[in-house]
């Protein structure tokens, strides 16, 4: 066997990737939240690359396949330079939690999960306390996920087990949100469906006119509800974009790039899904973010 001096090393006795009943994975899917600094397929990759990992004593390649009772052992990766103000400009709210799961909000300009200690998952880690479940992960894990610039509530599994049921529920399409969202212009309907394929993958929305008033730089803009029936990447803000009126600060999907106030206004306000043990209906529900205040005073909402 051959040793190497600085790795942490551990004994496989779970996946924490979904399929969770695989008999054996690839080592890129297998090592996925073994360790601390290895919490996504991206990071492990990267640590392939760069020879920082070993299965059994032998480096592992991308195409190195670990079974459960395997050794698996890590070089410690260095950490990326931090690219946020502070940890504290990014609190840690926690929503919900028990011995199963939690919901912890997650504030724009902060990555759900990756390689970065800096993103919700790592961050929110330090602050859920670990199930005494035995099927209980090392660190919570984060089970979907919401773009950097979008405000909202994230679920985490605890246990393989609440992984498994949260996964499937969101597979099936059990799970629903519901967004607030500010647009260019005014549409002149109350309410629409969108069904626009994404990545040739079918892609649903049903959108709600809450109402418009006038706005710097556009003329006016208009507060939208956004139930989003599918879950494509970028859904929302490619299919209000095609509606002709992109949420102000998209500076992806808007052709005008004049806009340079806040940020992204797209927000994540509410989340249902039912526990994954207990099976109770469980509602979050969370205010919009300041930056929405404005658009909300001026259309007399609470």
């Amino acid at each position: 066997m051959v040793y190497i001096l600085h790795m942490n090393e551990v004994i496989i006795s779970k996946w924490n990737h979904f399929p969770l009943d695989s008999k054996s994975k690839r080592l890129q899917e297998g090592a996925i939240g073994q360790f601390t600094n290895l919490t996504s397929r991206k990071s492990v990759k990267k640590a392939i690359k760069n020879g920082l990992v070993f299965v059994n004593g032998a480096k592992g390649e991308t195409g190195t396949y670990v079974s459960i009772g395997d050794i698996l052992a890590v070089k410690k990766m260095p950490d990326k330079p931090l690219t946020i103000k502070s940890e504290s400009t990014y609190e840690i709210n926690i929503l919900y939690e028990d011995n199963w799961c939690a919901c912890v909000l997650k504030h724009a300009g902060i990555v759900t999960k990756g390689s970065n200690k800096h993103t919700l998952e790592s961050l929110a880690s330090r602050k859920l306390i670990i199930s005494t479940l035995d099927d209980s992960f090392q660190t919570p894990l984060a089970v979907h996920r919401l773009d950097k610039a979008t405000h909202g509530p994230v679920l985490f599994a605890k246990t393989t087990g609440a992984a498994s049921e949260l996964g499937d529920a969101f597979e099936k399409r059990k799970i629903s949100k519901e967004y607030m969202a500010v647009i260019e212009g005014t549409p002149f309907i109350d309410s629409a469906t969108i069904l626009m394929e994404i990545n040739g993958k079918e892609a649903h929305s049903e959108i709600e006119i809450i109402g418009s008033t006038s706005w710097p730089v556009f003329g006016s803009a208009t507060l939208v509800k956004v139930y989003p029936k599918t879950g494509r990447t970028h859904q929302i803000r490619r299919h209000l974009a095609c509606m002709g009126h992109p949420i102000l600060g998209d500076q992806l999907y808007s052709g005008d790039m004049k806009y340079t106030g806040q940020g992204l206004f797209l927000a994540c306000t509410k989340l249902s899904f039912t526990h994954p043990t207990t099976k109770e209906n469980i509602e979050i529900a969370v205010d919009l973010p300041r930056k929405f205040k404005h658009i909300a005073h001026k259309l007399c909402l609470p």
